[in-house]
């Protein structure tokens, strides 16, 4: 399988913005941190769908921080069927109309790969942007920099994929760990190094110059279809009938039967790990970045930044006829 990659660095702004797409992965099942969600809840909720401080969700922090740097008709979010009551409680609108609805969680790969082709069926020259649900990232606007300096690179760069990292400050092997390469020179608003290695959750200490990975990646959406293809080339091809019939009254049949055979996949272990040539990072350690993925991450940033815990449950209003 071969995809164009349109090298259009002299396009007009207006162009550019409208090949900028968004998926946010919201289909996680959230294990890692059930015991804490059930301190604020008295049901299974994922952790994506929890108002831990404020008013907010973290999937609904993701979606409206997206919906900062991006029209909202070119955001797509991914979740998983049994999940739906959730989504129908908090997204709605535009947010609602642009969701793609997996049968069952087959990790990350899967879901990535799912929205990589509904977008490239769309838009084959577009760039992607791809968000995870479960961040607590305290400076928005300077974030939202980085992604649109990140994004710019990449359609300067067509062949690369640009990851954000923030410097470690403990240790923490819950994470990917990034080896810093040579700094590219040709970058010109924001640092971009080159990756030496990528090692997702090493089980021991690793030395040289390191960046945590926050799993936000951006590329053109051929490049980062190409790459899983090269990687993952079974799960790849799996995919093949559902992109024939995207968008036809088939498709949810076939959807169902893809997830039914296809296995559980990581991102980062099948196809980050195996392309650091074709990765570059940008350093965002100054947007202070976390993953709420742990309940000790929460506390932590929680007593850090003199936030306030909720008591109990959010409740959100439900809206039936979301989508």
């Amino acid at each position: 399988m071969s995809y164009t990659i349109n090298d259009e660095r002299n396009g007009s702004k207006e162009t550019e913005e409208r090949r900028r797409w968004n998926i946010i992965l919201a289909g996680g099942n959230g294990n890692r941190l059930s015991e804490f969600t059930k301190q604020f809840y008295d049901h299974d909720r994922p952790k994506q769908y929890c108002a831990f401080v404020g008013t907010r969700s973290m999937l609904q922090h993701t979606y409206d921080r997206t919906a900062m740097m991006s029209d909202p008709k070119r955001i797509i979010t991914v979740v998983s069927g049994k999940h739906l009551p959730f989504v129908r409680e908090q997204l709605r609108g535009d947010a609602g109309r642009s969701v793609l609805v997996q049968p069952y969680c087959r990790e990350t790969a899967a879901s990535i790969l799912l929205g990589l082709s509904t977008i490239h069926h769309q838009d084959p020259s577009s760039v992607t942007a791809i968000f995870p649900s479960d961040h607590f990232i305290l400076d928005e606007w300077k974030f939202a920099t980085y992604v649109r300096s990140a994004t710019e690179y990449t359609e300067q760069h067509p062949e690369k994929i640009v990851l954000l990292g923030v410097r470690p400050d403990r240790e923490d092997h819950g994470y990917g760990w990034i080896e810093l390469g040579e700094r590219d020179a040709t970058a010109e608003q924001h640092a971009v190094y080159g990756v030496r290695s990528f090692t997702e959750k090493p089980v021991r200490g690793t030395t040289g110059e390191y960046l945590w990975n926050t799993f936000v990646i951006i590329g053109r959406t051929g490049t980062l279809m190409q790459t899983i293809h090269r990687c993952v080339p079974d799960l790849h091809t799996a995919f093949d009938r559902y992109r024939r019939v995207h968008g036809r009254q088939e498709s949810w049949h076939a959807l169902n039967a893809l997830y039914e055979r296809i296995p559980a996949v990581n991102f980062s272990s099948a196809v980050l790990e195996k392309v650091p040539s074709r990765l570059c990072v940008m350093d965002i350690t100054d947007v202070t970045w976390n993953d709420w993925g742990e309940a000790h991450r929460i506390h932590e940033d929680v007593f850090r930044y003199d936030l306030q815990l909720n008591d109990a449950a959010v409740p959100v209003p439900v809206e039936t006829n979301s989508f």
